[in-house]
């Protein structure tokens, strides 16, 4: 790629509004994160992994969770604290999540790892796991697919050049990564209304 197109970080901050706008007012994921609370006895502290804006992080607030976001874009993390207060944000890259945010009793990662290329699978499900309680919950929501996607990662904005880097896996890769994490596959659930090459995955923390 040339050195004039930006990465991943610049693309997020350039569009946090448009996602913002958009995702606020679609509730398309609502019926699985409330499939995801219920799994929890007591209130649960939550992590969304790749919040962006921080509406999905609002939505499991109002499910009832404690919930913290992490994101690497300055602008959705400043847009995620003033649309959702009741949550806590941090400009974080779960590649290193850092112990200060303690320890959770679910995380969710919704469509944030298809940003994350094969090579670094292991160290973010890794990272999953030592901030996830025994017997804590993931829900992890990824394109199926293999490698990198280019269509889905070159864009054009304003003049500007963006790769947002869109990798694809397959569910056996996940499955395969997050058991080496110590993960134990649950379950795949499903939308009413299938959103293409999205796949949804359940695993519980042995």
């Amino acid at each position: 790629m040339s050195g004039n197109i930006k990465g991943v970080k610049d693309f997020y901050n350039k569009t946090a509004n448009d996602w913002a706008d958009k995702w606020y007012t679609n509730e398309t994921m609502l019926p699985l994160l409330k499939k995801f609370i219920e799994l929890f006895d007591t209130k649960p502290r939550i992590l969304d992994a790749g919040c962006g804006a921080g509406y999905e992080s609002m939505r499991l607030s109002n499910l009832g969770a404690d919930v913290v976001g992490i994101d690497i874009s300055e602008e959705s993390i400043k847009i995620a604290k003033v649309k959702s207060p009741n949550c806590r944000f941090e400009l974080m890259n779960f590649k290193n999540i850092e112990d200060s945010l303690g320890i959770f009793d679910g995380i969710t990662s919704i469509s944030s790892i298809i940003h994350i290329e094969d090579c670094d699978l292991q160290t973010v499900f890794d990272n999953f796991g030592n901030a996830t309680k025994s017997l804590g919950f993931l829900f992890i929501v990824f394109a199926e697919g293999d490698g990198y996607n280019e269509k889905k990662s070159i864009r054009e904005i304003d003049g500007e050049k963006y790769n947002r880097a869109t990798y694809h896996h397959r569910p056996y890769r996940i499955i395969e990564v997050a058991q080496k994490s110590g993960f134990k596959y649950i379950d795949e659930w499903f939308l009413d209304e299938p959103l293409g090459q999205w796949k949804h995955f359940v695993f519980q923390r042995t």
